[in-house]
């Protein structure tokens, strides 16, 4: 299971790449901005922080899948390629009815406008999810053992999914010819993200759009959308993109009055809101004759190259952390339930050591301070100092305790200083400009 899951992991990374390059390729030379740095950073740190969340969620899941496919399951699926294209069919199901729901539910909505509340559309908007999502999600696909499919059928079948996510998000396919009758394209994509009200809810099926045809809720694109949430969303945080909507529904249901309307905040659809509790006010601004402006957060040549080197320092550490983490157990589609168990618990033993923790803990806080940088907040300085300050403390003892050479020690602390240095020289620049503004 190990080898084939790395290997469609592997293969999902290249696509990615691929895709992320032709597209702003693309982009250049037909003049169409569709990338801005704080964007596409801030859909790689939402997708750290799902993933590094998911370090604790996925360890579980397989446990589980594995464990009612092996005790539960009234029967087993024999595993072969008829098989697995049945099961891409009921993943693409559940994936369908998950995604209609996380639109027709509040407290669902909550952890999916995170993937919607970008301005952009481009391949890199596969990453903004949130990981209370991943949490939702699991709750439909553990149907699938019950049904007698296998752990690694799920799993693959689960990562094709995520993979095809690629091509339906890149933006400068057109439409697709005899392939938009029955498959997800770009086209049925772009109107699932778009704000306009008339294409509002439609097109929820991830690989195959009869799902949309059969329930209703299918439209054609007819000239290409405003992407974005209705409400707007006017931050570069990653933190923000995932809890900002929690927020708003635990305020009106604060506001309101009797544990009914309380309760119709969390359960009812994202347009409703209580008699006695208004909805918040939209975020986004207007220009001068009322038209909505689109949020884009730009920066100095400067500060876009501190700010591109502290995420890939902290994309650095999340792809280590990937690395390190104990593997899952290899072998065929399922293992036994007690070889299961004890895997269960060698992997929390193992992510529960304190340096672990540490570094998960780093890598968060660090996503956290970088997107506070970004949005100019107050004390943004003082918080990413205490962020370089963080990295030059405690890499050095998790390096100690997994055993790596001294010398990397330094490095971090070299590097911390310099980065130290130029954060201050970068607000002070942006005092200056301030001042002469005033």
């Amino acid at each position: 299971m190990l080898s084939t899951i790395k290997l469609i992991f592997s293969a999902g990374i290249i696509i990615a790449l691929i895709m992320i390059t032709l597209e702003l390729v693309i982009s250049r030379t037909r003049k169409k901005r569709v990338y801005t740095l704080a964007d596409t950073l801030t859909n790689l740190s939402s997708g750290m922080i799902e993933r590094s969340f998911d370090v604790f969620i996925a360890i579980g899941f397989f446990f589980i899948v594995n464990y009612i496919y092996q005790e539960l399951a009234p029967w087993k699926i024999p595993s072969n390629p008829l098989t697995w294209f049945v099961a891409l069919l009921v993943t693409d199901f559940l994936a369908y009815w998950h995604h209609r729901l996380s639109h027709e539910i509040n407290f669902l909505w909550a952890a999916h406008v995170t993937h919607h509340s970008s301005e952009e559309l481009n391949v890199t908007t596969v990453f903004r999810v949130s990981f209370v999502a991943v949490l939702n999600r699991a709750a439909f696909f553990i149907w699938m053992p019950f049904m007698g499919f296998d752990p690694l059928t799920i799993v693959t079948t689960g990562m094709f999914l995520g993979i095809y996510q690629f091509f339906t998000h890149f933006r400068f396919i057109d439409k697709v010819g005899m392939f938009e009758t029955f498959m997800t394209t770009p086209s049925h994509h772009r109107v699932h993200h778009s704000r306009n009200e008339k294409y509002l809810d439609k097109n929820y099926a991830h690989i195959f759009i009869f799902w949309d045809k059969l329930f209703g809720t299918f439209m054609a694109e007819e000239e290409e959308p405003d992407f974005g949430i209705t409400s707007g969303f006017q931050s570069s945080n990653a933190f923000n993109a995932t809890f900002d909507y929690w927020v708003n529904m635990f305020t009106r249901a604060s506001r309101t009055k009797g544990l009914k309307n309380k309760a119709k905040v969390f359960l009812k659809g994202p347009e409703f809101t209580p008699e006695d509790t208004p909805h918040l006010p939209p975020v986004y601004k207007s220009d001068k004759k009322g038209e909505r402006i689109q949020y884009r957060n730009l920066f100095s040549i400067e500060k876009s190259a501190y700010v591109l080197m502290s995420v890939l320092t902290s994309f650095g550490l999340f792809f280590w952390l990937t690395r390190i983490i104990v593997p899952k157990p290899g072998g065929g589609g399922a293992v036994s339930v007690e070889t299961a168990r004890l895997f269960l618990e060698n992997a929390y033993q193992f992510i529960f050591q304190p340096h672990i923790l540490l570094l998960i803990g780093l890598i968060l806080f660090s996503i956290l301070a970088e997107g506070i940088f970004m949005d100019g907040k107050k004390g943004s300085g003082l918080i990413e100092a205490i962020r370089l300050v963080a990295m030059a403390i405690i890499l050095p003892f998790i390096f100690s305790q997994i055993g790596y050479p001294a010398y990397l020690t330094k490095v971090v602390i070299a590097v911390s200083v310099v980065m130290f240095a130029w954060m201050l020289r970068i607000k002070y620049s942006e005092k200056k400009l301030s001042i002469a503004n005033n």
